[in-house]
Order: structure tokens, then C-alpha cells, then sequence
């Protein structure tokens, strides 16, 4: 019944495209806390939903193909914040001089690297190798996964990506980056697994670290998300690391450790 069930998650429309080692971990967990079958796939449905909730829907991730095709054809600025726009995590960076901005803040304290690793990265990879950055990008999204290969195989962008679970073994490529981006992740990493936030900064092999924490809520409102993010960070610094800096933009909190 158990492997019966496990199959069933796998093949559901919901999760087709969630990362497959994602979904054993998640159906193993809820499995060892839930006695009776029914109850586990309950709650693993309810725990995959809340990790992939910031996925692209199938609709938006068709559209992203032919606006990367249009891209190509026509590399605007425009272009790319209607690529950018077609998911949630790069969505809310927008406009497009906002992340400019963004970056050039980062960048002004690490220098601009030659290599960028993205972790949960969502479509960010777009972003970056169009401004000509060399990324490697994680996700657990197998549509944002193929959407940033096919814009470094097919349109010669500097990008490429890997479908792992951060939580599982091997998830981190075994490479020297210069800056890491951890956007938004952490929290979701310690809300799953107590300690696995610095179990993943730890095993970065990257020169900067650049990470990020929501200070408002989905409904936009301030509960002082930013004075316990910032608590949690500055007692969770990597060793061997330190702040070089910590700022706000919009509604997100940026720490930059060297």
C-alpha cells in the first residue's frame, strides 16, 4: 500500500513536475507520523502544496517558452520582464529596474562574479544570463529546470540547471562559485527541518552568500517579519563567514556574507 501510494503522488497531476526525490522524502516523513495510509497522503499532498506553492502554473510555464522564443528574437528589455513575470518569485522583483538595482547593490559589495550559484532559483537564471552572468541554478521545479536549460542549449545563454531536493544528499554541485544566492529559502528549509538551513550554508563552496527573507506577509502586512529575521540570521552566521552587509528593498531583506 505504501509504494501504491507513493506512486499515486508521483504520478498526481499536482506533483508530475515536483522534483521525485522531493516527493519519497515528503511521503517517507508523513508516512513514519501518520498511522493509517490515508492520513499520510493527506498530509503529504498539504506539505508538497506549501513547498511548490511559488511554482509556475502549466499555463504560465507554455507562455514562458514562447516569450523566451520572442526574447531571442528580439532581446529587449521588455521581453524579458514578460518572461520574468510569468513566475511568482521573479514576479515580485519587478519592475525590471528593481532588479537591476537589486543586483547592482549586490554586486557593488562582492564584485561582479563570473560564476552564480541559485538555489531554489525559480526562473532567476533567465534574469542573470541575460545580463551575461554565468549561472548554475537548484530547483525542485522540473518546469523551470527545462525552461532555463532550453535558454542555455537552445538560445546560447550562460545557464543551465538541476532538478534535486536541497534536503536530500548530493543536492549542492560539487563546484567553486563566487556568489550564492539563497533567496527566500531558508526559512522554508527550517520550516521542514530544523537545522537545515545552515546544513546547506555550510556546504556551499562559494565566496559571497547572499541571503533573503520576506518582511511582509502574502497579504502585505507588517508583523515584524524583519526584526525576527534578521535575530535568526545574526545568530546563524556560517563559520568562517560575516556580515558585510544587510539592507531592505521592497518588502525583502537582504543579508550579504563574506
Amino acid at each position: 500500500m505504501s509504494d501504491a501510494m507513493l506512486e499515486k503522488l508521483l504520478q498526481s497531476k499536482n506533483t508530475r513536475g515536483v522534483c521525485p526525490d522531493t516527493v519519497r522524502r515528503v511521503w517517507e516523513e508523513c508516512s513514519r507520523k501518520y498511522k493509517k495510509a490515508k492520513d499520510a497522503e493527506k498530509a503529504a499532498r498539504e506539505a508538497l502544496h506549501g513547498i511548490t506553492g511559488a511554482f509556475m502554473t502549466p499555463g504560465e510555464a507554455r507562455q514562458l517558452a514562447y516569450d523566451m522564443h520572442a526574447w531571442h528574437c528580439d532581446p529587449t528589455d521588455f521581453g524579458l520582464e514578460r518572461m520574468l513575470s510569468r513566475h511568482a518569485s521573479t514576479r515580485e522583483r519587478l519592475p525590471l529596474e528593481a532588479m537591476d538595482a537589486l543586483y547592482a547593490r549586490i554586486f557593488d559589495i562582492t564584485g561582479k562574479p563570473d560564476h552564480v550559484l541559485d538555489l531554489a532559483c525559480g526562473i532567476n537564471p533567465l534574469y542573470l544570463g541575460a545580463r551575461g552572468i554565468k549561472t548554475t541554478g537548484v530547483d525542485i521545479s522540473g518546469d523551470a529546470v527545462e525552461r532555463i536549460n532550453a535558454f542555455g542549449e537552445i538560445y546560447g545563454m550562460p545557464v543551465r540547471a538541476f532538478c534535486a531536493d536541497l534536503l536530500g544528499p548530493g543536492a549542492i554541485p560539487r563546484a567553486r562559485f563566487d556568489v550564492a544566492l539563497l533567496f527566500k529559502l531558508l526559512p522554508l528549509l527550517e520550516r521542514q527541518r530544523t537545522g537545515a538551513a545552515m546544513d546547506v550554508m555550510n556546504a556551499i563552496d562559494a565566496g559571497w552568500l547572499v541571503v533573503s527573507f520576506p518582511t511582509r506577509t502574502l497579504g502585505g502586512r507588517n508583523v515584524g517579519m524583519a526584526a525576527q529575521y534578521s535575530g535568526w540570521m545574526e545568530s546563524h552566521i556560517p563559520a568562517g563567514r560575516s556580515v558585510a552587509a544587510s539592507f531592505e528593498m521592497a518588502n525583502e531583506l537582504f543579508y550579504v556574507l563574506k
